[in-house]
């Protein structure tokens, strides 16, 4: 999963369909997906945030405290391209913090997002 920030430190959410057997239904999160054969971490985060929201992105940093061996969490300010989500998505927004709260996230979405502010 990879948390995008603006110029303004807003974060890049994009809505999970509702769709029962897809992982955090109908919940707000960031781009990312499983790794494929023969990828890394950071190459898959790349590679699903553009599928997932047409971004080109850069810069990664690796949130290890937050990773495990399901998931990988990274962070970046550095992105270019304009949004366009894929059939997996219902929605986008960019939030910021004091509006985060009001919307229902996927797991570990607030915790990563106050990781991100406090660098």
């Amino acid at each position: 999963m990879v948390a995008i920030l603006d110029k303004e430190q807003n974060i890049l959410l994009l809505k999970r369909p509702n769709v029962k057997t897809a992982w955090a239904p109908n919940k707000w999160a960031f781009p990312g997906g499983k790794i494929e054969r023969d990828e890394t971490p950071r190459d898959a985060a790349i590679r699903e945030t553009k599928e997932e929201a047409n971004l080109d992105i850069t810069n990664l940093q690796h949130v290890a405290e937050w990773s495990n061996d399901e998931v990988n969490f990274f962070y970046t300010k550095d992105y270019s391209g304009e949004i366009k989500i894929d059939f997996e998505h219902q929605d986008w927004m960019w939030v910021g913090r004091s509006k985060i709260e009001e919307y229902q996230l996927a797991p570990n979405v607030l915790n990563l997002y106050d990781w991100a502010l406090s660098r």
